[in-house]
């Protein structure tokens, strides 16, 4: 779905912030004290092996679907 400013309201200004962030994330380095594969979450710093870990991934489908109009209102 292209994102028009229909989309984009159905999220609030700390949903659409949040949502930001949370695509933009790059996984961080291990820095020396996680086992070799392991990094940073790009957002909240969690180990993980990937840019995101899985609750902020968990998070970002969220704020997805629910700017897409496919999660009711709570």
């Amino acid at each position: 779905m292209k994102r028009n400013r229909e989309w984009w309201s159905r999220l609030t200004s700390e949903e659409r912030s949040e949502l930001y962030w949370l695509e933009r994330a790059k996984g961080g380095s291990n820095g020396g004290y996680l086992p070799e594969g392991y990094g940073g979450c790009g957002y909240c710093g969690t180990p993980c092996t990937g840019d995101l870990c899985s609750n902020c991934l968990k998070r970002k489908i969220y704020l997805k679907h629910k700017a897409e109009g496919s999660v009711r209102n709570e």
